[in-house]
């Protein structure tokens, strides 16, 4: 028999004293493992444990973007140097032909480059954005699955993206910063830009044109750079948040009386 004399817990739920992580009734005096009073508030619901992968996907994610974003200011300084070759070539300058032949090089170089690091950007992303989401079953509008998918499927991905990255702000109890519907804007207007861009460009069958593509590639360009650090901001605040959020562990565990 204890002799303890510290005040016992109130009755409530608590960690299993078996180890088995599940919860169990604890009446004031002994606990109730296979039986709990008809009078007993049902099991409050937990959140899950924080999924261990979920800081590395996000760490990985702020790097990756931040590469995006050095390859989208190549890309722009590559865009500029060619504008500068073709207007000279178009203004009479003969001297500038060798300069369109690197200016290709260039391209073909950055454009590979900015192809996989993009690839890579968006797999490590929604891998992020799915294992976060659910981490929060119930606290969205959508599943972990949609919040995965939505950003493939055409019109959906206009805007279920950004109410799905809105609804976990919300879901870890932060309120959704000002500054997230600019992040948005700049993805969806930059990336419009630039196919309007690469439509010109494949129709284009005078260098008077391919200029023109050129010109609004670079305004994309921009506005998916300014894009960049604002999307490492959303990765950074919903992960902080969801780790900062209690876990099971503020139950405080019981010793069972002998």
């Amino acid at each position: 028999m204890t002799t303890d004399s510290t005040p016992l817990p109130a009755a409530g739920w608590y960690p299993s004293p078996d180890g088995s992580g599940r919860q169990a009734w604890w009446d004031g005096a002994q606990w109730q493992l296979d039986r709990v009073p008809e009078a007993a508030p049902a099991a409050p619901v937990l959140p899950p444990a924080p999924d261990p992968s979920i800081p590395r996907l996000a760490l990985a994610a702020q790097v990756l973007l931040l590469v995006t974003g050095a390859v989208y200011l190549a890309t722009i300084a590559v865009e500029l140097f060619g504008i500068s070759a073709v207007t000279r070539y178009l203004g009479g300058d003969a001297s500038a032909s060798p300069l369109l032949t690197t200016y290709d090089q260039f391209t073909l170089v950055v454009s590979i480059l900015g192809l996989l690091v993009l690839i890579a950007t968006a797999v490590v992303w929604v891998v992020w954005q799915f294992r976060v989401a659910r981490q929060l079953p119930g606290l969205t509008r959508r599943s972990a699955g949609w919040h995965a998918g939505s950003w493939f499927i055409p019109v959906v991905s206009l805007f279920f993206p950004y109410q799905n990255v809105s609804d976990l702000w919300r879901a870890i109890g932060l309120t959704r910063p000002s500054w997230l519907i600019v992040w948005w804007l700049l993805w969806v207007v930059g990336n419009a830009v630039l196919q309007i861009s690469a439509r010109v460009y494949q129709f284009a069958q005078s260098l008077d044109v391919y200029l023109v593509s050129m010109t609004i590639g670079v305004v994309g360009d921009i506005l998916m750079l300014a894009a960049a650090p604002l999307a490492v901001l959303v990765v950074r605040g919903i992960t902080r948040g969801l780790l900062a959020r209690p876990a099971a562990s503020a139950f405080t565990p019981v010793q069972p009386v002998a």
